[in-house]
């Protein structure tokens, strides 16, 4: 195993953070942007054919991304066949889609991933599905009124604050990977350094606005804020305690990265409506998830599931009540 260090464990639990440079190799990030560009070229074929976008005209990924994202009506329409996650909406049906290729499943079972997992959380693993990637245009191309933290910046918040009560006691780890560098101009996350020892923060639920429960500005500690760049291919792991947010792309191309989570197996998962899997188990590990086909389904017949109200499409709502305070307006 080839996981953290006592010395950089010791400063994870010091300061809730920790920046990994140089955990995946230029592989691993080719895998996953020939996915992706596969992906973008097939839907945006279909926006051209519909008239709702010109041909792009752009020779990479994020220069094509981009094109799209200026000229769709609707962002969300692309965005959600890139995520990999379902997404939260108010009624899901079945044409609501995600990503679910296999080289996103092979990032989220990256040994190198996994072994750093394991140094923190220990060698019974479970892939937490409050997961999703963030591919970020610069904001001069976003119209005002985008505010999902999946395109624009992401406001502050804890991942405990975001997820339901019941995975509160959850060892989970957050595991923010950088797929293009994360630089304080492109919108690199930002973190409150010790914030994680102050137990879980006041959170305001989504407005009509924005859907993403948030931290408010006005209770952060602004001389405690660091900026955390790191390059592609490293990786930034968060206390689920830890306050963070992002700033907003004022670069010439995408900010890029992943949000994986993952946690010890048997422990809830603060979204039990979606499918998490075993990642790696030294005590059974034939019981660990290896094909990727097998873990698509998994949300695909969550899917379904959902759509047919067998399993109840619900979310946390803990903060709900702060929508009447001040602060929260």
């Amino acid at each position: 195993m080839t996981g953290l260090t006592g010395d950089q464990l010791a400063r994870f639990q010091e300061n809730g953070y920790l920046v990994v440079e140089d955990v995946l190799s230029a592989e691993d990030l080719a895998a996953i942007e020939d996915e992706y560009r596969e992906i973008l070229d097939r839907v945006t074929a279909g926006l051209v054919s519909q008239g709702r976008i010109p041909p792009p005209r752009g020779t990479n990924f994020s220069e094509r991304y981009i094109e799209a994202m200026q000229h769709i009506d609707d962002m969300y329409t692309l965005y959600q066949h890139l995520d990999i996650c379902l997404p939260m909406v108010k009624e899901l049906d079945h044409s609501h889609t995600m990503n679910t290729g296999p080289a996103v499943f092979h990032l989220l079972t990256n040994p190198r991933l996994l072994d750093i997992a394991e140094s923190v959380i220990g060698p019974e693993i479970y892939s937490n599905p409050v997961q999703h990637t963030r591919i970020k245009p610069p904001v001069r191309y976003l119209p005002d009124t985008v505010t999902d933290s999946n395109i624009a910046a992401t406001t502050w918040h804890q991942d405990n604050g975001v997820i339901n009560p019941e995975a509160d006691n959850t060892d989970m780890l957050t595991v923010w990977v950088a797929v293009t560098d994360a630089t304080v101009e492109n919108g690199c996350l930002i973190v409150e350094r010790g914030s994680h020892r102050d137990d879980l923060t006041m959170h305001c639920p989504g407005t009509a606005a924005s859907a993403t429960t948030y931290i408010p500005e006005a209770i952060i500690d602004r001389d405690r804020v660091v900026p955390l760049e790191v390059g592609a291919g490293g990786v930034v792991l968060l206390h689920k305690l830890t306050e963070h947010a992002s700033l907003a792309n004022h670069g010439e191309s995408i900010r890029w990265s992943f949000d994986l989570r993952y946690q010890p197996i048997g422990q809830p998962t603060g979204r039990s409506v979606f499918p998490g899997f075993i990642a790696r188990s030294e005590a059974h590990p034939e019981q660990a998830l290896i094909d990727p086909d097998e873990w698509a389904n998994l949300w695909w017949n969550a899917r379904d599931r959902i759509v047919s109200g067998e399993v109840p499409w619900q979310f946390n709502t803990r903060w709900n009540a702060n929508a009447r305070l001040p602060i929260c307006a």
